[in-house]
């Protein structure tokens, strides 16, 4: 995933860091180890099927691989971040492909050339009225997190859609996602607590990491205290603010296993928060072994 891509994306994540600083004051199941292979060229890698989904009378396009064979499989939903055009992930799906697991990636309204309004074009509005002093910081924070709750409507009717799906393996479903994504993956935790979807396990890669401020920290602490079930939060240390494992990681820990938090050693440059955001989050190297042995705790593998 490229989460910086145009500057549409810069410039709100500048103003929302901005904002932040100013509110925050002061199947055979495989081993849990990751995929040994050579390394991947273009035509080595799995080509995905785009398949459709409908949700709030919106037709919105997603990607989906499905590992050869018979089936039922366990799935990995994979929630994207903020870019405006997400990438169909193909590395990253051959690492779950090669895990015995199929990998789907449903692509919210307003991004990937799907019906309705990016949510940065959406967010950006309400950032500069909060600079201008035209709100507060607290009111902006709420307007921007209710944006977050309304796309968490996309990803719940993409799980629906996909467990009618006669390939899935119903009782080891994953959710999983990283920076808006993360914060996607941790609103369907408090979903599937409140809707009894039945997910098995949850991964957050670096959940608003790049916009953290009281807002946020308040929202994802209560989604967190929503349930008990298994949920592993991770992040680089050199990510753009390690306020969510600072504050959420203590309230996971104290879940018990095998829910964790764990923050990984620097990524790439270690002044480069873009390689500790989104470079971590799409190398499983960084992660995999973490990643399985967390899975296979939750008797997903």
């Amino acid at each position: 995933m490229r989460f910086l891509r145009t500057m549409v994306v810069l410039a709100s994540a500048a103003l929302f860091a901005s904002l932040a600083t100013l509110g925050q004051a002061a199947a055979t199941p495989p081993a849990a180890t990751p995929a040994s292979a050579p390394p991947a060229t273009d035509a080595s890698l799995p080509v995905p099927q785009r398949v459709f989904y409908e949700s709030n009378g919106l037709r919105l396009r997603a990607y989906l691989y499905v590992p050869s064979g018979a089936g039922p499989f366990p799935v990995y939903l994979w929630n994207h971040g903020s870019e405006p055009n997400p990438v169909a992930d193909r590395k990253l799906a051959q690492f779950w492909l090669a895990q015995g697991f199929a990998y789907f990636k449903p692509i919210r309204s307003g991004q990937g050339g799907n019906p309705g309004t990016y949510i940065g074009d959406e967010e950006k509005p309400i950032l500069q009225a909060a600079r201008a002093g035209k709100i507060t910081h607290a009111e902006s924070y709420k307007e921007i997190i209710a944006l977050h709750e309304r796309a968490n409507e996309d990803v719940i009717a993409a799980y629906r859609w996909l467990i009618g799906q006669s390939f899935v393996d119903k009782q080891r479903m994953v959710v999983g996602g990283g920076s808006y994504g993360g914060i996607q993956s941790l609103l369907t935790y408090e979903a599937d607590a409140k809707q009894k979807l039945g997910i098995r396990c949850f991964i957050a890669m670096s959940p608003a990491a790049e916009s953290w401020n009281p807002g946020w920290a308040a929202r994802l602490t209560q989604a967190v205290n929503a349930s008990k079930t298994p949920l592993f939060l991770l992040q680089a240390h050199n990510d753009y603010n390690l306020g969510p494992s600072k504050t959420l990681g203590p309230l996971i820990d104290a879940k018990g296993l095998p829910s964790r938090h764990m923050i990984f050693p620097v990524y790439g440059n270690p002044a480069d928060h873009t390689q500790g955001h989104a470079g971590f989050m799409t190398d499983p190297a960084a992660w995999g072994t973490q990643v399985l042995q967390y899975l296979k705790d939750c008797g997903v593998m």
